[in-house]
């Protein structure tokens, strides 16, 4: 996928892991070195809550920053950052990046791609 690439290399080859999920629970796409399935809903239903952490893969990320829009949260044992961007209603763009990449920074990528898949999924 073509976002995946652009977040890739925007990031500086921080983002390892992308996926697109929907409010309902479905993966409609996800990159080959990591599974969205079982945590998908979830994912996408606590951008914009407030949550304090999220689970993904059975690896804990406490929650940075969360709006109507997005999401980022860092591993509280060190495996890593967590972003969710919005696509448009009900759509996410879900990734992971590396332990030493800037969320802030991430997220600014993530977003990118996120509103580079408008319409198109």
């Amino acid at each position: 996928m073509d976002a995946y690439t652009q977040a890739y290399e925007a990031s500086g080859q921080m983002v390892q892991a992308f996926g697109v999920i929907t409010t309902s629970g479905q993966v409609l796409w996800q990159s080959n070195n990591w599974d969205l399935t079982a945590d998908a809903q979830e994912l996408a239903n606590a951008v914009g809550k407030g949550v304090a952490s999220v689970t993904q893969n059975q690896v804990k990320y406490s929650t940075i920053r969360s709006s109507p829009e997005s999401l980022v949260a860092r591993s509280v044992s060190g495996n890593g950052t967590l972003v969710l961007a919005k696509i448009e209603d009900g759509k996410f763009v879900v990734a992971w990046a590396s332990p030493d990449a800037a969320p802030d920074g991430i997220y600014v990528d993530v977003d990118r791609a996120a509103k580079a898949l408008k319409g198109k999924v």
